[in-house]
């Protein structure tokens, strides 16, 4: 980590794809900033852990998913805690305006770890050179 890339130590980050190698590198990444990670493979699976009360800073999720897709998560997630940041990665550049439209926030993979952090920080209001909550 870099001077520049912010500490997010003390955040719960609620990751969230479909496809387990994805999500264990994500948790991976996620974690090396210094964040606690809760995990799931489906958006039925983030609104249980959101519905049951558990403490979560900002969601981040794949936009492409079985049944329910990661736009659905972000607009149930805000319907459930108003002001949830959420974050969508997708590969598809066509897919920006609607992760737009569903109030949360792009980030095009691939993607480096500091554009990530920058995201994170950005969501969480976050003061780079500040400490963590």
């Amino acid at each position: 980590m870099t001077l520049e890339t912010p500490v997010l130590r003390g955040y719960v980050i609620l990751v969230v794809d479909d496809d387990v190698d994805s999500l264990a590198m994500s948790r991976s990444v996620v974690e090396s900033l210094g964040c606690s990670v809760l995990t799931a493979t489906s958006t039925d699976e983030a609104l249980a852990i959101l519905d049951s009360g558990a403490h979560v800073d900002l969601v981040f999720s794949d936009v492409v998913m079985p049944r329910r897709n990661g736009l659905a998560l972000a607009r149930l997630a805000r319907e459930r805690r108003p002001g949830l940041p959420v974050v969508l990665a997708t590969g598809y550049a066509d897919a920006v305006d609607a992760v737009t439209e569903s109030g949360a926030i792009s980030l095009i993979k691939p993607y480096s770890v500091p554009r990530l952090a920058a995201v994170f920080a950005e969501q969480l209001h976050v003061v780079p050179g500040t400490p963590s909550a």
